[in-house]
């Protein structure tokens, strides 16, 4: 037998900063724009999120762009993780293995900081995204 783990879930993102944010959308489907700072250990950004939004609203999700996240940052592992529809998620920066894994309808854009972009990184020639992203 197992033991319990403690996951911390009280700690995700999700639960510390996007649900209290989305509560107009998400129970009256009113549209909401958030911004925030994103760093690698905040592993599964959106996926509580998008749980919640199936949970009242099946596979229909919510309207496209009802609600916007803005991250600035490294994403950790598995960001937008099964993102589900109504939710556009934007990662300025760069995002780890996993990104938008089993997307169900949700959208996803990563592209890197304009400040790098300024230092002469050349965004062709670098990776942005880690493995199996949109997997």
């Amino acid at each position: 037998r197992m033991s319990g783990a403690d996951h911390e879930l009280e700690k995700h993102i999700d639960n510390t900063t996007l649900l209290a944010q989305c509560k107009s959308a998400l129970e009256h489907k009113k549209p909401v724009t958030i911004s925030a700072e994103i760093i690698n250990i905040q592993r599964s950004a959106g996926t509580i999120l998008s749980h919640e939004i199936s949970k009242r609203y099946g596979e229909e999700g919510l309207p496209d762009d009802t609600i916007t996240i803005n991250f600035t940052g490294s994403s950790g592992q598995s960001a937008a993780s099964f993102l589900t529809r109504g939710v556009t998620m934007n990662i300025v920066g760069d995002s780890n293995d996993g990104t938008a894994k089993g997307l169900c309808g949700g959208k996803v854009v990563v592209k890197p900081d304009q400040r790098n972009l300024d230092r002469k990184f050349v965004a062709e020639e670098n990776i942005i995204t880690g493995n199996v992203a949109l997997y």
